[in-house]
């Protein structure tokens, strides 16, 4: 059960990360931009993420590799959230990331 309860938070953590990423991407000024940020950026970060982080993906990363990655990403939608002036909503969200790394990668 408690597995369970970690991967349902692991799976709003990955929503809401998509979800910031996009919103973030469409406050570019041009077009060009919006669609690169807004549109390619999130395509890409879920396709690298089905190829090598995906539970059942034949080439998951190993376990380091796969914390350093997340920090990454997840660090990286933060500051695209402060960015777009969301910090309010980039501490919340690195607050659930937090705890949600440290019950993927720290309780075992």
């Amino acid at each position: 059960m408690i597995k369970s309860l970690i991967d349902g938070l692991r799976f709003l953590v990955e929503i809401a990360t998509v979800s910031l990423l996009i919103w973030a991407g469409w406050h570019f000024p041009s077009l060009v931009g919006r669609l690169i940020g807004g549109v390619a950026l999130p395509i890409a970060v879920l396709l690298a993420w089905g190829r090598w982080m995906a539970p059942r993906s034949p080439f998951q990363l190993v376990e380091w590799q796969r914390l350093i990655a997340e920090i990454v990403l997840f660090g990286g939608t933060a500051m695209a959230a402060v960015a777009i002036g969301q910090t309010r909503l980039a501490l919340g969200y690195g607050a659930v990331v937090l705890v949600s790394l440290l019950l993927t990668h720290g309780v075992r």
